[in-house]
């Protein structure tokens, strides 16, 4: 399961502040969200072959270049799973007065 490799690998990251789908409220930054939006089966003539997930990370800190250093770390810690396809973005949550950088790539497995 992807999710499980991708929580051995982030794990260490935030102080361990990392977090399936959705952080606890109230979880002191910097903390590290990640998911698996889509996970898609390649066909293979004996059934299906590989699987290409589509893996979401989002680094929340108190400014935008710690989330963004926040998000450098993760890609790195996943760098063995061989991502591609990146696209990354960031913005601001007034409500929680903090900054995501956030990051998009595919991971075959």
């Amino acid at each position: 399961m992807i999710e499980a490799q991708l929580f051995a690998a982030l794990s260490a990251l935030a102080g361990g502040r990392v977090f399936l789908l959705v952080a606890q409220h109230g979880t002191e930054a910097p903390y590290l969200v990640f998911s698996v939006p889509t996970n898609q089966g390649d066909d293979a003539l004996a059934g299906l072959g590989a699987k290409r997930a589509a893996v979401q990370l989002d680094a929340y800190a108190d400014s935008l270049l710690a989330a963004k250093g926040l998000l450098a770390d993760a890609l790195g810690a996943v760098d063995h799973m061989d991502p591609g396809d990146l696209m990354e973005l960031q913005d601001y949550e007034p409500d929680t007065g903090l900054y995501r950088a956030t990051a998009e790539v595919a991971i075959w497995t």
